[in-house]
Order: structure tokens, then sequence, then C-alpha cells
């Protein structure tokens, strides 16, 4: 039985609905994922455009180390060509002289021929063929150059060297800026989770003050304090979670996906212990950063630039060699004639030597001395704002260490003094206004302590970077 037409298109709008649908559910499932800082620092490398515009400099750099070395090799060309001449050149002799001192130097015209043509004058002769076919390979070799191409070869190189560690320098900007945004979205995390404990607390507080009032133990004032109190924890509640959603958007931006998708990271603060000395990250920094490995090469690529100045008033050999093959065939199909063709091949050695530039090569060499000292100066900089940038991660995380020790401490002590205060308020031993700062000393307390502990774990993020190196 045949379908009717209408119901075809039915049946085909539900397959196509059915398979929008089973893809946006595997995207969904793809979407919630969790994702550790491992992953995180994966899909940023792959999204962020900054890493692929160095990585396309870094392939463009290898196509120039190609063509350098191309330059050392022999450049072979093949030609061919055909020529017609719609007339061809002439060459003329002239006779009358000669003819004229055989006569006995007699004047008047020149004798002629029984048949009335002229033997004596001027004849013209055809010069060439009016078909020329013509087929050739060139080859030019260069024998020395003073140098000139292989520092050109050894720039390339150095300038793709270059380019790798600036490609490695970005890397690792991203991996720290994710590295921030990740823990940033922890720690938001975690204020919310405080926050909704303080929230929790006071509603607790709130309850003992109305079982409190309606005992006749305490008054409407302390009840309405509670409900205040309660009121405020709650606005700071939605503060916190607004700065979640800000905290997860950056998350977002960072490693290059969608504002819209959902994101679910697997990860927590943790302390890590760590003994550092500041001596050995400086070293550290010194012989690990991109950065610094970048201005080395580019110190080789300028003196190399001052080697290619000065040689380039310096002689050049080359070694030029051409093979023909050349036809006259009156007929298009006598080109395949082997017997028509005729070869002929030439070998030239030649030597250039430039005299005189107008002092253009003194002041390509001076430009190139004085680029390679911008370099050395800006390594030298460099290198100095890498020294304070690891003396300063370094007071950081030492700042960050005992911060965090302390904070510890006043955890525990504002938690163990909540819990007193909480039996003493029920009892009727406590106000309501010493409850509660109780209450705001303890999340004030866990608010301390999870920044502090934020605080340490970036202080190790950003001393890795500052190194260019990884602290196990």
């Amino acid at each position: 039985m045949r379908l009717r037409t209408g119901n075809r298109y039915v049946i085909l709008t539900v397959m196509v609905f059915l398979s929008a649908y089973i893809g946006a559910s595997a995207l969904s499932q793809e979407t919630f994922r969790a994702m550790t800082l491992r992953e995180s620092i994966a899909t940023a490398l792959a999204n962020n455009l900054s890493v692929k515009a160095a990585e396309e400099k870094v392939k463009l750099a290898e196509a120039q180390v190609n063509e350098a070395r191309g330059a050392m090799m022999p450049n072979i060309s093949g030609s061919g060509s055909y020529t017609y001449f719609g007339k061809l050149p002439e060459m003329e002799f002239d006779f009358s002289g000669m003819l004229s001192g055989m006569l006995g130097g007699g004047q008047g015209a020149p004798p002629s021929s029984g048949d009335g043509l002229p033997t004596g004058g001027s004849v013209r002769i055809p010069v060439g063929k009016e078909d020329t076919y013509q087929i050739g390979l060139s080859l030019q070799q260069p024998i020395f150059t003073w140098g000139k191409i292989y520092n050109a070869y050894k720039q390339a190189k150095l300038s793709l060297e270059a380019e790798k560690q600036g490609l490695e320098s970005i890397k690792q900007r991203v991996v720290f800026d994710t590295t921030g945004a990740f823990y940033g979205v922890l720690l938001t995390r975690e204020l919310v989770k405080v926050t909704e404990m303080a929230v929790d607390q006071v509603q607790a507080h709130a309850k003992i003050a109305q079982d409190l009032v309606d005992a006749g133990m305490a008054t409407n004032f302390d009840l309405l304090r509670a409900k205040v109190q309660l009121a405020n924890v709650r606005s700071q509640l939605i503060r916190m979670q607004n700065a979640l959603k800000l905290a997860e958007n950056g998350f977002r931006n960072a490693i290059g996906i969608s504002l819209d998708a959902q994101i679910n990271l697997d990860g927590r603060l943790v302390y890590r212990p760590l003994e550092l000395d500041l001596e050995s990250l400086l070293k550290t920094a010194m012989a690990n950063r991109p950065e610094v490995k970048q201005l080395q090469i580019q110190e080789q690529i300028g003196k190399s630039i001052v080697s290619l100045a000065r040689a380039g008033n310096r002689p050049n050999i080359v070694l030029a060699g051409d093979y023909s093959y050349q036809s006259n065939a009156d007929k298009p199909g006598d080109i395949f004639d082997s017997d028509e063709w005729k070869n002929s091949w030439s070998l030239t050695l030649a030597l250039s030597v430039p005299i005189f530039d107008g002092m253009a090569g003194r002041a390509r060499v001076k430009q190139a001395k004085s680029a390679l000292n911008q370099i050395q100066i800006g390594k030298e900089q460099l290198m100095n704002g890498i020294g304070m940038e690891v003396r300063s991660a370094f007071l950081s995380f030492q700042e960050a260490k005992e911060l965090l020790k302390a904070q510890e401490e006043t955890v525990q002590q504002a938690q163990e003094s909540l819990r007193i205060a909480n039996l003493r308020y029920k009892g009727g031993m406590i106000t309501s206004v010493e409850l509660m700062d109780a209450e705001l000393a303890f999340t004030q307390a866990q608010t301390n302590y999870s920044n502090a502990l934020n605080d340490y774990v970036i202080a190790i993020a950003r001393l890795e970077k500052a190194t260019a190196s990884k602290f196990d």
C-alpha cells in the first residue's frame, strides 16, 4: 500500500526531529561531563586563538627554512619555444667591384647573361628558416657566495626556534590563566557553600529566638534582630551566587567554549606543602623561561644578520649550464624526425665582484649592528623583569602560606566559639547580639580561610609560570 505525499512529509519531519533530539542529547551529555584542571588546560590550548596564531607562525617559519635550504640547491629549469619568421632576415653580397676588375675596369652597365639577368651587382640571401622549434634545460648552481646563502639558511633555522619559544610562552600564559579561572570557580563555589551554611545557622538562630519569645524568655527585639540578620545573610548568598555565575563565565571564556555551555568542574582547593628557595627559583627561571630563550636566539639571528650584511660586497661565483635542441623542420610532422634536431650545450663559470655601491653596504652593516645591540639590551631588560617577577611571586607564596596557617587556626577557634555560643544562647546566658557576633566571626573565618587557600594555590601557579617549571 502506498503512502500518500502528506504522510511522507510527516514521517520525514518526525525522523529529522528525532535525529536532532538524539544529537542534542549526546551533545548535552558531553557538555555536562566533569572537567579536571588538566582537561580544562587541554581544551584551552586547543581553542585559544593566540595559540593558533602562534602555531601558524611556526608553520610559516618551517616553510621559510625549506625555502632557505632550497637556495643552496641547483636551480634547474626547462624551456620550449616555437618561432615563426614572417620575413626572414637577409644578407646582401655586392659583386660589382669584383666583376669590374675582372673585365679590366671598364665603365658602363654590368654585363648581362644571355637571358637578360645581370651577372654583376648585389645579391640578397635569406638567413635562417621560417619555422624554428627549440627545447632546452638550464642549470644554475651557486659555488661560492661568501657565506650569504648559508647565513640566510642559519637565520631561517634560528627564526624557527624563536617562533617555537614564542609559542611555548603563549601556552604557559594560557595555562596560568586557565588555572586561575578554574580555581576561581572552585573558590566561589566554596564561598557559596559557606554562605549557605551561614543562612542555615541564622535560620536556626531565628527559630531559637522564636521559641524563646514564645516561652517568655526573650523579647520581640531579639527575634527582630535575628530576622534582620537572616535577611542580610540571604542577600549575601544572592550576591555570591551571582559571583559564581560570573566566575563560570570567566572560565568558559578562558577555555574558549560557549558562554551557554554547561560546565561541571572536577576539582577542589587543596593545600600542597612546598619548601622553595629563592635562589634556585631564579636560576630555574633564567634557564627555562621561553622568553629568555627566544631573545637568546634572536641575538644569534642578529649576529647572523651582521655577517650577512658584511658579505654583501664580497665576490660571488656561480656555475651556469645550458643544453638545448633546435629544429627548423618545414612541416609540423617533421618535428618528430630526430634527424631534424640539432643539439648544443654550454657551461659558464661566472665571477661577480662588487666594486662600488655608494657606501650602502657599510650602512647595512651599521644597521645590523644597531639591531643586535637593541636585542642585547632588550634581553638584559627582560632578565631583570623576570627576576622581579620571580621575587614578587615568591613573596606572595610565603605570605599566602603564613596566612593560610593562621586562618586554619582561626576557623577552628571560631567554630568552637560558635558551638559554645549556641549552647549558652539556648540557656539564656547570652544575648542574641553576642550569638550573632559569634556567627559572623565563624562565617568570616571560613571565608578568609577559603580566600587564603585560593591565594596559596594561585601563588604556586604564578611561581610555576614565572620559573617555567612544574612543582611536584
